[in-house]
C-alpha cells in the first residue's frame, strides 16, 4: 500500500492527496490509491483533450463525462471500487487515449513531469553555486584535500543540471528521445543519477588540476592568462553538464569501448553480430 500511496502522491495536487478531514459521503470514498492515480490521470487527459480543441464526433463527446467518476474522492479508511467503476474507467481509459496522436500524446506526457523536477533543479543549481564559492574561498588555505570535495560536488550538480536540462528540453518538444520514458518517475531519478555520475567519473581524472588553474586564476586576477585559455577551460568547465545532457550518447560511446576492448582481447562476434 505504501508503494500505491507514493504513486498518488506524485498525481494528486497537494492538499488532495488525502481527505480525511473533509465531510465526504462513505460511498464516495475510495482506499484505492492506484485506481484513483488512473482516475486522476484520465481527468487530466480530459482537460488536456479540451484545451487542445480537439475535435470529437458527437457519438464520442459522451466519453468527455465521467459521470458518477467524478465524485469519488481518495480516503485511507474509504471503501475498494466496485466491478461497474473499475469497467467504467477501463473504458474511458480506452476511449480517451484512443484520440491521441503520437505527438498529443508525447505532449500529455511530458505535461505530467513530477512537480519536484523544478524544484530539484533550483536546489542543485544552488549547490553549484555554494561549491564554486566555496572553492574560491579555500583556494590556497589548504591545498588540494579541501578544494577536491567541493569539486567533486560541484560535479555531481552540473552533471544532475545537465540531465535535467534534457528532460526539460524534451518536455518543451524541442527535443524528443523516443528511447526515454518521461513519464516514469523511476526513470527519472535513474537518469538524473547517471547524469550526476559520469560528471563526476569522466569529469574528474582530468579536470581537477585545470580547474584548480582556473580557480587560481580568478584569485589572482590574471586577466591575461584567462583570456588566453578562455575556450579550454570553458570546455572543462561544461564538460559535467554536457556529460550529463548527452546520458545516451556516453552510454552508447561505452558501449562501444567496451566491444573494441573484447575485440582486442580475442573474444568473437555472436551469431546475432555477425548476420548484420
Amino acid at each position: 500500500m505504501s508503494a500505491s500511496n507514493d504513486r498518488l502522491d506524485n498525481i494528486l495536487p497537494l492538499g488532495q492527496k488525502d481527505l480525511s478531514d473533509q465531510a465526504e459521503p462513505v460511498s464516495h470514498q475510495i482506499n484505492d490509491a492506484d485506481f484513483m492515480a488512473d482516475l486522476q490521470k484520465l481527468r487530466q487527459l480530459r482537460s488536456f483533450l479540451i484545451e487542445q480543441a480537439v475535435q470529437l464526433k458527437p457519438s464520442e463527446s459522451t466519453g468527455l463525462s465521467f459521470g458518477t467518476l467524478n465524485l469519488l474522492r481518495f480516503h485511507s479508511g474509504g471503501r475498494s471500487p466496485n466491478h461497474k467503476e473499475w469497467e467504467a474507467l477501463e473504458t474511458l481509459t480506452q476511449d480517451l487515449f484512443s484520440h491521441l496522436n503520437d505527438s498529443l500524446r508525447h505532449r500529455f506526457l511530458y505535461s505530467r513531469l513530477p512537480w519536484w523536477v523544478p524544484q530539484l533543479i533550483v536546489c542543485l543549481g544552488c549547490v553549484a553555486i555554494l561549491s564554486l564559492i566555496g572553492c574560491t574561498l579555500t583556494w590556497g588555505a589548504g591545498g588540494y584535500s579541501r578544494i577536491l570535495p567541493l569539486y567533486v560536488l560541484w560535479l555531481a550538480s552540473l552533471g544532475a543540471i545537465g540531465s535535467i536540462s534534457f528532460i526539460g528540453m524534451n518536455a518543451l518538444s524541442v527535443q524528443d528521445d523516443a528511447t526515454f520514458d518521461l513519464s516514469s518517475a523511476k526513470l527519472l531519478v535513474l537518469r538524473i543519477s547517471l547524469g550526476a555520475l559520469f560528471g563526476v567519473v569522466l569529469t574528474l581524472p582530468f579536470g581537477f588540476s585545470s580547474f584548480n588553474t582556473f580557480i587560481g586564476m580568478l584569485m589572482n586576477g590574471d586577466d591575461e592568462a584567462l583570456a588566453q585559455g578562455l575556450i579550454v577551460q570553458s570546455l572543462l568547465l561544461l564538460l559535467p553538464f554536457i556529460l550529463g545532457f548527452s546520458t545516451s550518447l556516453v552510454i552508447m560511446i561505452l558501449n562501444q569501448f567496451v566491444d573494441a576492448i573484447q575485440s582486442f582481447f580475442g573474444k568473437k562476434a555472436s551469431g546475432a553480430d555477425t548476420a548484420r
